[in-house]
């Protein structure tokens, strides 16, 4: 990914917002990529400077920089309120990841099924880092307003029931690390969330699921598993009412076999060849008489 600007490009400070002493290293790269994971996390309405600053712990005027050099390179917009948002040529990098990375494609079947099977709203999500990221969802006969369960949404790990099955997954110190990583997040759901996520983690490991309730609406329970077998962290999980999701044995044994097709059909598809570009050896004819705009 190319972060450097076009010459000449240059501040109100009069400073050239990608020039070799502002930008420098791979200690610069790591805070640019932590503005743009932030601005994900922002969602379509973006983020100003002063909450990407408090967000990252960045140095304002360095954040600035940064910030100015990727909206000028079309990797950030700069809405007229000042707030930050990704751009265009982020989303046309994702077009060209979504041809490699298509595990969500071949669980939309599964998750669909699922979905009617269990009278549910289910999920596909995978680990991110100190993440989980949400990859695709099926929602069921009843929506719930106000679920962060949207493709793209990045919860810190454990916060859902997928997360906790891939805390569970883990090696204690792997996982003990990441929860410790997370506190400062844990704590916005509420002051106790950090020991709670830990027995729940120690729940999962002991029945071979996940069972969790919604930190914004308690009336609901969610379950998950892990897809075994695929060289990423992924996880599916359930979320509805508590009185549809009452035989956690028959459902959790509903989610195994949901995960088993999704690490079957993922498995097949990665050993098919991608099929190439085809060649275009013959050079393009335009009509001559005909305007381009």
């Amino acid at each position: 990914m190319r972060l450097g600007c076009r010459n000449g490009s240059r501040l109100e400070l009069g400073m050239n917002a990608c020039s070799p002493r502002s930008l420098r290293g791979t200690g610069s790269l790591r805070k640019a990529l932590r503005l743009l994971s932030e601005l994900a996390d922002g969602k379509r309405q973006g983020l100003r400077l002063t909450e990407l600053v408090g967000r990252t712990r960045l140095d304002p005027a360095t954040a600035h920089r940064m910030l100015a050099c990727l909206v000028e390179e079309n990797f950030l917009q700069k809405q007229p309120d000042k707030r930050y948002r990704l751009g265009r040529r982020i989303f046309e990098l994702g077009l060209v990841a979504g041809q490699v990375f298509t595990e969500h494609i071949h669980a939309h079947e599964s998750l669909r099924r699922l979905a009617q099977a269990v009278g549910a709203t289910t999920m596909l999500s995978v680990r991110s880092g100190q993440e989980t990221v949400y990859l695709d969802y099926v929602e069921g006969p009843e929506p719930f307003p106000g679920l962060r369960t949207g493709v793209g949404t990045r919860l810190p790990i454990g916060i859902g029931a997928g997360g906790v099955a891939l805390l569970a997954e883990m090696n204690a110190d792997e996982a003990d690390t990441l929860l410790r990583a997370n506190v400062p997040r844990y704590r916005a759901f509420g002051r106790d969330v950090p020991n709670l996520l830990r027995r729940r983690v120690e729940q999962a490991r002991r029945q071979g699921f996940s069972t969790t309730r919604s930190f914004l609406r308690p009336d609901l329970r969610a379950m998950g598993v892990t897809i075994p077998g695929a060289a990423d962290a992924f996880a599916i999980g359930i979320v509805g009412d508590e009185a549809r999701l009452s035989d956690l044995e028959n459902l959790a044994a509903k989610l195994r076999a949901a995960a088993d097709e999704v690490s079957a059909a993922v498995l097949m598809a990665r050993s098919e060849p991608i099929p190439s570009a085809r060649r275009r050896d013959k050079p393009i004819r335009l009509h001559p008489d005909r305007d381009l705009d």
